[in-house]
């Protein structure tokens, strides 16, 4: 019976343990968004360089694909301006070491110099690469 308890208590303390380092994550998650966010914004491309993975896979809603290096030179070179990203029914997921950020987001940017507004279903992959969370994958479905 001793034994019984003893193995619950320890169950109970790792769940414990485990669910905090959860919240932790998921929160860590949610100010790397903003920062993401805010970076796309300002057009900020060493903000970029630092929060998006060097494997970084980034397909757009039209289903074009770039690579970090291709995104980040056509941020800078003022193909697209973001003006603004708003996000509604944001979940964060963790798995280990790789968490699941999604949400609907209202998009207002100037692309190729045409205003455009639409609300897409966003994606983000981050994976832990040594002490520090990076963006792997950024996909984005166009809404209605």
């Amino acid at each position: 019976m001793k034994h019984l308890i003893l193995t619950s208590l320890f169950v109970f303390a790792f769940a414990c343990t485990a669910f905090a380092q959860g919240n932790k994550v998921e929160a860590e998650i949610i100010k790397l968004e903003q920062q993401w966010v805010d970076a796309l914004v300002k057009a900020d491309a060493a903000a970029l360089e630092t929060l998006y993975s060097d494997s970084l896979t980034y397909t757009h809603s039209s289903g074009a694909t770039d690579t970090k290096a291709i995104y980040i030179a056509n941020l800078k070179a003022g193909k697209t301006k973001y003006e603004s990203l708003i996000r509604e029914e944001v979940k964060v997921r963790v798995y280990g070491n790789t968490a699941l950020h999604t949400s609907k987001t209202n998009i207002k940017l100037i692309s190729n110099g045409q205003p455009q507004a639409f609300a897409v279903k966003m994606l983000h992959v981050y994976v832990k690469e040594g002490k520090n969370w990076r963006m792997v994958a950024h996909q984005t479905t166009r809404l209605p």
